[in-house]
């Protein structure tokens, strides 16, 4: 009796864990699309740049976008690495902007039509059991990769 009643906690607690990590799993990443960047300031110095995503979430739950990291390369200029919290929440089935800002140097250079190159990550939080308990231990959020390049206008 002791045996199979220790089997029958056993089984469920496994199929407890299956069924969490099957819902951690579930939350598919969210669909990063670079759609272009800007020059919003330049000076002698150097510029800001503002480089335009769209995501699109493919799930049924929100997801909640707490951090983005980044790289911005102009040629001739240099690659510029950059952080940001665009503190946006990703509705269930939505589609949301973000824009993430990028200072660079220039020493003089005039940014007016060179080309431009971005690629990164965008941290999201498919806000499950499971991943609370992953989160709870240390475990970092997973990403979705996006990359882009073009013409700065």
């Amino acid at each position: 009796m002791r045996q199979k009643l220790f089997s029958l906690i056993i089984g469920l607690g496994l199929s407890g864990v299956v069924g969490g990590l099957t819902g951690c799993i579930s939350a598919l990443p969210p669909k990063v699309e670079v759609v272009g960047a800007q020059v919003v300031e330049q000076s002698p110095e150097g510029a800001r740049l503002e480089i335009a995503l769209v995501l699109t979430n493919p799930n049924d739950v929100s997801l909640p976008l707490p951090e983005a990291t980044y790289t911005v390369s102009v040629p001739g200029v240099g690659s510029f690495d950059a952080f940001d919290l665009p503190a946006k929440i990703l509705p269930a089935g939505g589609t949301q902007s973000v824009t993430l800002p990028v200072a660079i140097r220039t020493q003089g250079v005039d940014l007016a039509g060179r080309t431009w190159r971005a690629n990164g990550t965008v941290t999201y939080d498919p806000d499950n059991g499971i991943r609370r308990f992953l989160t709870e231990t240390g475990a970092p959020l997973p990403i979705a990769f996006f990359g882009g390049e073009g013409t700065l206008e």
